[in-house]
């Protein structure tokens, strides 16, 4: 995506330019926030301000951009994309909410057709199409990932415009398996797709199942989870049967670097969507093994990425929210401080979600519930309701021994 996309609109597109200035600023500032001597967090601070600078020039260029009748999509929607990171890079998640809701309302607002540089040329359009089949996936995933950390925090509007979004894309069709995906990158997508549409779904009621606390299975009529075809359960065993034939032809020893993260990253994904079928309830309790089965998988990525030096930031959410599962799911306080010693050793932040910020909320969360301020079922899922309701306690810090 950015050295396909991103970086040649950069030469051509001055809000682009500035863009990237920004976010490159505020990752060099957000990479000498472990350092606590003066010298560095003054250089981290002067990174920061000249991030601030880019960034309020680029919002302006493309102020007067979306106002002129030559405007492209692919530089708009390019823009959203690097503003999310950015946003992401200082933990100002309400702001990531509004970027990913101005990028599913201009989707669902304006056609291709109407974007006037998009209609020049059917190699123009065809390049635009290709575009949309890299960005869809991308802001799926990047809504995923926000929808779990924010819960039931989270923007009606988003949900609304992703709905619209979705309804939109071609339904995915749960046929018999067939030939393995023919990339480790598209079973990602297919996965990213289905998991965005199932998100969408937990936050369109159906009355049914809201009493009674699981999808109560009815047609599209009485539950949305239904709607385009829309059974997790079948799709999981489908997309499995496509995945363990692409693992059977899958050489670790032949692949490149970022193939096998992706790869070890999908393992862990399926074996997540696997513990959460088990479930009879939406709130319901991982089983115990399940759990240590993610946290070995989250630990084996993890072992992959100690090379890399400083604070890391990756666009997607691959390692935390399993963690994050694990913990909030399971009763188990060994399991979750297990999770938290992840989470600790991690030192990145993926979309929104910062490791050691998170580790450090389920420390507390476990101690509160050790010293009884709190039940089980006082516990918010979502990190942002969590945080208040721990900031309202008054926490008692348990022994090193018991950590």
């Amino acid at each position: 995506m950015w050295h396909t996309y991103v970086l040649p609109l950069s030469h051509e597109f001055e809000s682009i330019k500035s863009a990237i200035g920004a976010l490159g600023g505020a990752h060099k500032a957000f990479k000498l926030q472990t350092q606590t001597d003066s010298l560095t967090q003054s250089l981290a601070q002067s990174y920061e301000l000249a991030s601030v600078k880019q960034y309020n020039n680029a919002i302006q260029i493309m102020k007067q951009y979306m106002e002129s009748p030559e405007r492209n999509l692919q530089v708009v929607l390019t823009c959203c994309l690097i503003f999310i990171c950015i946003e992401s890079l200082y933990g100002r998640y309400m702001n990531v909410t509004r970027h990913l809701e101005a990028a599913f309302s201009l989707l669902n607002h304006d056609h291709i057709s109407n974007y006037g540089a998009a209609t020049g040329t059917l190699s123009a359009q065809k390049d635009l199409a290709k575009f949309m089949e890299n960005i869809g996936p991308s802001l799926c995933g990047l809504t995923s990932d926000l929808f779990f950390f924010m819960g039931e925090s989270q923007s009606s509007k988003l949900v609304s415009e992703l709905q619209k979004w979705l309804h939109r894309q071609d339904p995915i069709y749960l046929k018999e398996p067939g030939a393995p995906f023919f990339s480790v990158q598209a079973a990602a997508s297919w996965r990213t797709q289905m998991e965005t549409m199932n998100e969408v779904a937990m936050y369109t009621e159906c009355p049914l199942c809201s009493s009674m606390g699981y999808p109560c299975g009815k047609d599209a009529t009485v539950c949305s989870r239904f709607e385009h075809g829309l059974d997790t359960a079948s799709f999981l065993r489908y997309w499995s049967a496509r995945y363990s034939a692409l693992n059977l032809t899958f050489d670790p020893s032949k692949a490149s670097a970022s193939d096998l993260s992706r790869f070890k990253v999908l393992e862990l994904e399926e074996t997540t969507w696997r513990a959460r079928f088990k479930l009879n309830s939406i709130k319901g309790d991982l089983e115990a093994p399940d759990c240590m089965d993610i946290l070995k998988k989250a630990e084996s990525i993890i072992e992959l990425s100690k090379g890399e030096t400083g604070h890391i930031f990756n666009f997607q959410a691959n390692l935390i929210p399993p963690i994050a599962y694990v913990i909030i799911s399971c009763q188990d306080e060994k399991i979750q401080w297990e999770g938290v010693r992840l989470l600790r050793s991690l030192g990145r932040r993926e979309g929104v979600w910062d490791s050691k910020k998170v580790a450090e909320i389920y420390a507390d969360m476990i101690t509160a519930k050790a010293n009884k301020l709190l039940s089980w079922d006082d516990i918010p899922p979502d990190v942002p309701q969590l945080t208040e309701l721990l900031s309202s306690l008054k926490l008692v810090t348990l022994p090193e021994s018991q950590q």
